[in-house]
């Protein structure tokens, strides 16, 4: 597939798909305790229409498992089974945040963080990845060594922050701060994910100012507990209304979206 053409479709989230499985362990210790599952999801975000799907790797970090390299190996294994029937599609390696605190506000160093990403990112170049993507990132210093690290490598790099409803990160860094940052490191694309549904990140979009491509991968509205159970408002076809309409590059989905959703944007797109 090509990172280059009009419009490219990412797939939506993969935890939202076990949970309705039933499974609520950790997502990436379900790599080794439920391929077949895995590999399923995968399949039906290809089936909709996405162009890249995401291993299911978030998180999956060397201080949290011991394992995390074989937890990475068995995620970009069951992805590249369901690409078998999808030769033009791509893979991204996904990496979010640490859950450390970059000193001076806690305790990680730069050099252990730089050390995280890098052991996560071995393990994915090893493994057979097309791209990385860096998602869901709220402190730009963690940003910035995850993209360091990542640079390391000669796969294009998609960064994302994300942003509350005044456009700034929990940390408190602004659009136009990441824009900033991101643009400096050269990065393939920029943009924003999770936190909110489609319509903030909408109102959010004009203040991301960049010439590089914007991806954006909104959560499926706000989250509703029902007997124990998150399920999330907006409805595929409105969701793929909102997100297709801010004529962004590159799109797909996170919290809450499904391959309903992933199929909602492909039909809009086509």
């Amino acid at each position: 597939m090509d990172l280059n053409k009009d419009k490219i479709i990412f797939d939506g989230a993969m935890g939202t798909q076990l949970q309705s499985l039933g499974l609520r362990d950790d997502p990436v210790l379900l790599n080794l305790s439920h391929p077949e599952e895995i590999i399923n999801i995968h399949k039906q975000y290809l089936e909709a229409g996405a162009d890249i799907i995401t291993s299911n790797t978030f998180g999956a970090y060397a201080y949290k498992y011991e394992n995390a390299a074989e937890i990475i190996k068995s995620a970009i294994s069951h992805a590249r089974k369901a690409l078998k029937e999808y030769p033009s599609c791509l893979l991204a390696l996904d990496l979010g945040p640490t859950g450390l605190m970059l000193e001076p506000y806690g305790d990680t160093t730069h050099e252990e963080t730089t050390a995280i990403f890098e052991e996560a990112i071995k393990s994915g170049i090893e493994s057979g990845v097309d791209l990385i993507l860096i998602e869901t990132m709220m402190d730009p210093e963690e940003l910035r060594l995850a993209v360091e690290a990542a640079k390391t490598t000669s796969l294009p790099i998609i960064a994302t922050m994300s942003f509350n409803e005044n456009g700034r990160t929990m940390m408190g860094t602004s659009v136009q701060d990441m824009v900033f940052l991101l643009e400096g490191l050269e990065v393939t694309a920029i943009g924003m994910n999770c936190g909110f549904g489609p319509d903030i990140y909408a109102k959010l979009l004009p203040s991301l100012k960049s010439n590089l491509p914007i991806i954006l991968q909104p959560n499926a509205g706000l989250p509703i507990v029902e007997d124990g159970t998150v399920r999330y408002n907006q409805s595929p076809e409105d969701y793929a209304k909102i997100v297709t309409q801010t004529n962004v590059k590159i799109m797909g989905g996170c919290c809450g979206t499904t391959p309903a959703h992933i199929a909602a944007l492909a039909r809009m797109v086509k």
